[in-house]
């Protein structure tokens, strides 16, 4: 996914960013084989590579900032984790709704570095008229709690929501009837509110 600030968040911190996650389901689990993104502000460039085996298990992050690079080998938590990047958990979001028509989800997502619980909900069926969507229709409400495990600073949207929900839009494409995130938002920020709209879909069964 792309993603780039605009409105005021780009007056104030202009922000653009690449996030690639590649994987494949077997034995009807999803498993994440790649994960890469990068960032862009106007003070600094940074990357991050999460490596996985053959079994889908992290062993190693490679981080940049600026001209600076670390490798740091990884060694997974004895305890559950569903996930380790929040793209695998919308995929996973958007792959369970296809099959039961509900939002409701539990997620441990371990990012390399810290422990986060996801919980999602349903929140019921609005309208979505925005005029920065190019799709406009139904739409399932999805409401997502985050709560790092433990107090450490996190980034910036792990620490916005765990201190209040974020909304995930889901919509049905009319041609393949599959559903795609239209959009998500947060009501409060530093910033003020934060909304991130679908721009382009591509969907290849």
């Amino acid at each position: 996914s792309q993603i780039q600030t605009a409105g005021i968040f780009d007056s104030f911190y202009s922000f653009n960013a690449s996030y690639i996650t590649e994987g494949l389901i077997s034995d009807n689990h999803i498993i994440t084989k790649k994960y890469h993104q990068t960032t862009k502000s106007s003070a600094h460039h940074r990357t991050k590579e999460l490596i996985f085996n053959e079994n889908g298990l992290l062993t190693k992050r490679i981080s940049g900032k600026d001209d600076e690079k670390k490798e740091v080998d990884i060694v997974i938590p004895q305890k559950k984790i569903d996930a380790f990047d929040i793209q695998t958990v919308l995929t996973i979001l958007i792959r369970n709704f296809a099959q039961t028509q509900s939002c409701d989800l539990n997620q441990t997502v371990f990012n390399g570095k810290k422990i986060y619980h996801i919980t999602i909900k349903d929140s019921g069926r609005t309208l979505l008229r925005d005029s920065k969507l190019p799709v406009k229709g139904q739409a399932f409400e999805c409401r997502a709690f985050i709560h790092q495990e433990k107090t450490e600073k996190g980034d910036l949207l792990w620490q916005v929501s765990s201190e209040r929900s974020i909304k995930f839009y889901l919509m049905l494409d009319k041609a393949s009837n599959l559903p795609f995130l239209a959009k998500m938002e947060i009501a409060s920020t530093p910033l003020g509110k934060l909304e991130a709209y679908m721009t382009d879909l591509n969907i290849k069964e």
